[in-house]
């Protein structure tokens, strides 16, 4: 904050403040805005406390809100609220000087402590009451303030101009001014915005199209181009330092003391500067000139400084549209350019040619050297588009266009343009492919094809243009896709409908281009189609036994193909050896399995499932099969296979067996392995590894029973097989009294006592007849 300040030595103060009270005061405000007229207000006057440096003690007081130092040492100080008069400049150098570079300062050398407030009021009370005992010089600051008050160097704020209007004048090829000078204390400045078309020249530097500082004593000069003629006008400039002055207050009572403030003022506006420019240079208008019709052809317009020479030549030849024109002489035309814009004109014959372009219809490009020749007007004329080839393609005419193909030269140019085309793509058909399904699925087919385009795909007719690919039954269409030139595809996927088909179908199929101008495509005869059968899924069922058959077999078309030049068929095929079942004793069990080959030659899979069918009476009661009325339907599992790749074809080798049984010892009861794990409850005794066999019971009927091996659909054909055996029980495992075979079955149980087989009487229900029976054996 600023301060109003009161000085005095410490053994002064206690006899003054006897005496007198406190020492009147003179205070000067720093840093308002001066003005010339003061308000006549009276200042608000506030005391802040006190300031001191060794012995040394001032007031701090603070006017209108800004600080302020005393100036008369022997007056009272004025306490706050004191009433004061309106101030009035106070032109006393010494006194600006401290206050410029004293406390608060505009360029303050004593800082802004206590010391430094006390340094500078001491040096305004020696000014002001010419007061320079030697113990001030003590104070920090003092001496140097002092110096500055006999110097009387605060810096000048008076500028201008050594010449405020300037003239370019011409050097060379730019427009220079003369060095200007800016007369002004180093520490003041201006600052000039530059036009960007315009260079300053200031310190060894060039600006442009920015704002440059100038500094006092500095010189500087203007350039600009010749064809440049604005004038730069600098009106009201303001430096950068403002006036610095001291305003002095007095209190209504004579007993305070002074008060004075140092003000710094806005710079004024108060000098310009102008600096002229003007365009130095005239054109040159060119005129090129039909010397019949006094058409100007062409002209130009150059831009020379005055004083240069020039030197213009007529062109070898003007084109203009369909026409030619050639210079009626070659002579050049000279001078040297004066004050006044100048105009040099030079004549032209027209020349009159024939020209035959060759242009490929579809794109525009020439196909052949244009012919070129000249006649004059009134000659006669004539023209035929002649045949043009490119390697196989003998370009098709089309058409004619432009000025007639004979006639006589009038009064412009001949230009006649044949067109011509070839055909967008060269197309045939590689390879026909139909393979083999279910005939509800549609039997897909694919298509091969060889495409050479004879224009990029960007052309508008290789996106306009179309082609389908039509795939016929005979004569009924039942596929086709539509494709532009662009689009079609060197290998297109088909179905054929399902509609068409039905199980175990064969037919004739053609695949052909259909839809299109034969002069868009060439297609030779021999690859303008291809027809290969096509064959829907067999769905057969293949019955057989070893009675009549070693081996189960089949063979089916998985896929056929055609090419221009050959056909092939592609097959499926299946076999397993078949085996009899040798006939059996109840009781007894047998394997039965599938050694299943399979070969594709496309590459397909398998994935074959069997079953082993059997009349419900001969499985035991507790294996848990599959019923089918009184049928049991037992799951075969595969227990081998391998896979390998012989070219495109695939080859398995499967092997399917029975699962895998447990016999119970004592009862002869089959458990599977699955009932084993889970520790059925019905399980009594040891159980015996009973491989993978089908085992009869114990107690079966003798006789013959029809058993089958059955397939799930498999194969791309979707085939199944039945291979039907007989399972002949011959004998029974164990001889009962009833047995027909009793010569034949395996186990006859016999009493231990012979003569006496039943000491404890005949078991319940039995007969002597029966007793006989066992006693006969």
């Amino acid at each position: 904050m600023p301060f109003f300040v009161g000085i005095k030595r410490r053994n002064e103060i206690i006899k003054k403040l006897i005496l007198v009270g406190l020492s009147i005061i003179l205070v000067l405000l720093v840093g308002v805005v001066f003005t010339s007229t003061l308000k006549a207000s009276s200042p608000k006057v506030e005391y802040l406390g006190q300031a001191r440096y060794g012995d040394y003690i001032v007031g701090k007081f603070r006017v209108n809100g800004e600080i302020a130092f005393c100036l008369d040492h022997a007056k009272i100080s004025p306490p706050t609220g004191t009433s004061y008069s309106g101030g009035n400049a106070y032109k006393n150098e010494q006194v600006r000087a401290i206050l410029y570079y004293g406390y608060g300062g505009v360029e303050n050398e004593v800082g802004n402590n206590d010391t430094g407030l006390v340094a500078t009021t001491i040096a305004l009370d020696s000014v002001m009451n010419n007061n320079h005992s030697s113990g001030r010089e003590r104070i920090p600051g003092y001496k140097k303030l002092m110096e500055h008050a006999k110097k009387k160097d605060v810096p000048s704020t008076s500028i201008k101009f050594s010449k405020e209007k300037v003239q370019s004048y011409l050097e060379g090829n730019v427009q220079k001014t003369e060095k200007i000078i800016f007369k002004a204390d180093k520490k003041n400045s201006i600052t000039l915005n530059i036009p960007k078309e315009v260079i300053l020249h200031y310190d060894g530097k060039k600006f442009s199209n920015k704002k440059v500082k100038i500094t006092g004593g500095g010189s500087f000069h203007f350039t600009a181009p010749l064809d440049y003629g604005k004038d730069i006008k600098y009106e009201k400039i303001k430096p950068s330092l403002g006036k610095y002055q001291s305003i002095l207050f007095t209190a209504s009572s004579s007993k305070y003391q002074r008060l004075g403030s140092g003000l710094l003022t806005d710079p004024e506006p108060n000098i310009n500067l102008s600096v002229g420019f003007e365009v130095r240079q005239k054109k040159i208008n060119v005129q090129h000139i039909d010397k019949y019709s006094g058409e100007v052809l062409e002209k130009e317009s150059y831009t020379r400084n005055i004083g240069s020479t020039y030197s213009f030549s007529p062109k070898k030849s003007i084109a203009k549209g369909k026409e030619k024109f050639i210079p009626v002489n070659t002579n050049k035309k000279t001078g040297t350019l004066g004050s006044k814009d100048v105009t040099i004109k030079f004549y032209y014959n027209l020349e009159r040619s024939v020209t035959v372009n060759y242009y490929d219809n579809r794109t525009g490009d020439k196909i052949k050297e244009t012919k070129k020749y000249k006649k004059v007007r009134g000659e006669k004329y004539t023209e035929k588009h002649p045949t043009i080839k490119d390697g196989e393609y003998t370009y098709r005419y089309v058409k004619a266009t432009g000025d007639k193909e004979s006639g006589t030269i009038g009064g412009k140019n001949i230009v006649i343009n044949y067109h011509y085309d070839k055909p967008l793509a060269k197309l045939s058909f590689d390879k026909l492919q139909i393979y083999t399904t279910q005939w509800e699925k549609g039997l897909p087919v694919k298509v091969y094809l060889s495409k050479e385009l004879n224009y990029k795909s960007s052309l508008k007719d290789m996106i306009d243009k179309k082609i389908t690919v039509a795939l016929y039954r005979g004569t009924t269409k039942v596929a086709s896709k539509t494709y532009t030139v662009k689009e079609l595809p060197k290998k297109i996927n088909m179905t054929i409908p399902a509609k068409y088909l039905k199980i175990n179908d064969k037919a004739l199929y053609t695949v052909k281009f259909t839809g299109f101008d034969k002069n868009d495509f060439k297609i030779t005869a021999a690859a303008s189609e291809l027809s290969t059968d096509g064959y829907a899924a067999s769905e057969k069922t293949i019955k057989a036994t070893s009675e009549k058959q070693k081996e189960l077999s089949y063979k089916g078309v998985v896929m056929t193909e055609k090419t221009p030049s050959a056909g092939k068929v592609y097959y499926e095929r299946l076999a397993f050896p078949l085996k009899k079942i040798e006939k059996k004793k109840t009781g007894y069990g047998f394997m039965r399995g599938i050694d299943l080959h399979y070969e594709n030659e496309i590459g397909g899979s398998i994935k074959p499932s069997f079953n082993f069918e059997v009349p419900t009476s001969l499985v035991d009661s507790y294996l848990a099969y599959t019923k089918k009325g009184v049928r049991s339907l037992i799951p075969m599992e595969q227990t081998s296979s391998t896979n390998k790749k012989q070219g495109e074809m695939s080859v398995y080798d499967l092997v399917y067996e029975l699962p895998h049984v447990n016999v119970e010892r004592h009862t002869g009861s089959l458990f599977s392995d699955d009932q084993v794990a889970s520790k059925d409850k019905r399980i009594s005794y040891d159980l015996v590894d009973g491989g993978r066999k089908f085992y009869s019971p114990i107690w079966a009927e003798l006789g013959k029973y029809d058993t089958k091996i059955k397939s799930k659909p498999m194969g791309v054909n979707l085939v199944k097989t039945e291979v039907t055996e007989q399972l002949e029980l011959y004998a029974s495992m164990y001889a009962h009294m009833d047995s027909k075979t009793i010569d034949q079955d395996e186990v006859l149980l016999k009493p231990v006592y012979a003569d006496n087989p039943f000491p404890n009487g005949l078991p319940d229900g039995w007969t002597k007849k029966d007793l006989d029976w066992v006693m006969s054996r």
